[in-house]
């Protein structure tokens, strides 16, 4: 089948999960002209195959830092703009009888660097939890949450949409066409119906996260 030219824009991303389509919202909302590819459908990938917790950012508080901020600011923003999408579960931290105790006596001050936690009294901690290891020595509250992805991803879409944007569903790209050390083409294929065509884009943006290579 021959190519047809199909789309012009200034920006194509490629991949439809959160990155992708949180990425297309943003730029539709600043009125720039953005397109979707997405191979399979929205979520198939990294996005819709999760935990779905909201990560507070305490993981990170000694290993990462500034993850651990950026966790906790991009949480709070969620937690205003698609509330509807998130559960508040919170979430607890808890030692066990041979954990560093050097580290557990470090762990409100690191929380207060970066992602408020609560100490906890482990008979509370039991009473909230009762599966919790009866080896249990301290535990700490911390603001984790529950997020549904998909409706993060649809509703992102979706929105980008109503201001412009496009969005292609198994669809895949197949090729770039390269000069001068930058992308002036992609050639992609339509899955379902077997079309080739292109795409031409100031900029690509790679955002098929497990696919990015």
């Amino acid at each position: 089948m021959p190519v047809k030219k199909y789309f012009h824009t200034e920006v194509l991303i490629i991949g439809g999960g959160v990155t992708g389509t949180g990425l297309a919202r943003d730029l539709a909302l600043r009125g720039i002209s953005c397109l979707v590819l997405e191979m399979e459908t929205i979520n198939a990938g990294a996005s819709g195959r999760n935990h779905g917790l909201l990560h507070s950012g305490a993981r990170y508080l000694s290993s990462d830092p500034v993850s651990a901020r950026e966790c906790k600011a991009e949480g709070d923003i969620l937690k205003i703009i698609a509330p509807h999408c998130i559960e508040d579960t919170g979430g607890l931290y808890i030692a066990v009888k041979g954990d560093d105790e050097a580290y557990i006596s470090l762990f409100p001050e690191l929380c207060r660097r970066a992602s408020p936690c609560e100490f906890l009294p482990v008979k509370e901690a039991l009473e909230l939890e009762p599966a919790l290891s009866k080896d249990a020595i301290a535990a700490f509250r911390v603001e984790d949450a529950s997020v549904e992805p998909f409706h993060v991803s649809l509703e992102n879409m979706n929105q980008a949409i109503e201001h412009g944007a496009g969005y292609f569903n198994f669809c895949k790209v197949v090729k770039f066409h390269m000069a001068a050390k930058a992308i002036q083409k992609v050639v992609a294929k339509n899955l379902v119906t077997r079309q080739i065509f292109e795409i031409e884009a100031r900029m690509v943006v790679n955002a098929a996260g497990a696919w990015a290579g």
